[in-house]
């Protein structure tokens, strides 16, 4: 069996979705005053809300741990008809997701500023990466909880892992075309 750079590099990248997939901690983390605390990434959810874990969290991590291994299974397939049968295709999926994932600040700054400013008058900073202090007014009251959004190290690894993919997405097209 001769190894092509094209089947190489499927490989390497398919194997960076395992890496990721197997990968047991969060992505992302959020959290409002530490009243609500969000930990989440493709594969796992933690919700908390006034220092209880919500139930709701717990169901959602049995559906995200049966997905791992979904994506295991796909990824390894892929595999295999690479080596095997010398068919190429790539599973984009964690290079997708992992791009979005710098969405989600956004959709918090939607959230809080539209849905929960339709409520009571709130001022929710847009960011990314850090920590602002939101400030919601009720009844006269103006209270200011400080915001926190971070990627974790996780998040990090996922990102190289949905670049790569996409470079070698890119490299195996031109590798395809030249033979």
């Amino acid at each position: 069996m001769i190894v092509t750079k094209r089947t190489l590099i499927l490989t390497i990248s398919m194997l960076l979705n395992v890496l990721v997939a197997l990968l047991p901690g969060y992505w992302w983390y959020y959290s409002a005053g530490g009243m609500v605390v969000i930990k989440d990434s493709l594969f796992s959810f933690y919700l908390e809300f006034l220092g209880k874990e919500l139930e709701i969290g717990i169901i959602i991590n049995y559906i995200l741990f049966a997905f791992r291994f979904y994506v295991i299974s796909v990824s390894l397939y892929y595999i295999y008809l690479a080596l095997k049968k010398d068919v190429i295709n790539n599973y984009l999926l964690i290079t997708w997701i992992s791009y979005l994932y710098l969405l989600d600040p956004l959709l918090f700054y939607l959230l809080f500023n539209y849905v929960v400013g339709y409520v009571t008058p709130t001022k929710y900073p847009l960011f990314i990466i850090g920590s602002q202090n939101m400030t919601v007014f009720y009844k006269n009251i103006m209270v200011t909880i400080l915001v926190e959004s971070y990627p974790t190290t996780y998040y990090w690894i996922a990102l190289f892992a949905g670049t790569f993919n996409l470079i070698s997405r890119i490299i195996i097209s031109r590798l395809s075309k030249l033979s």
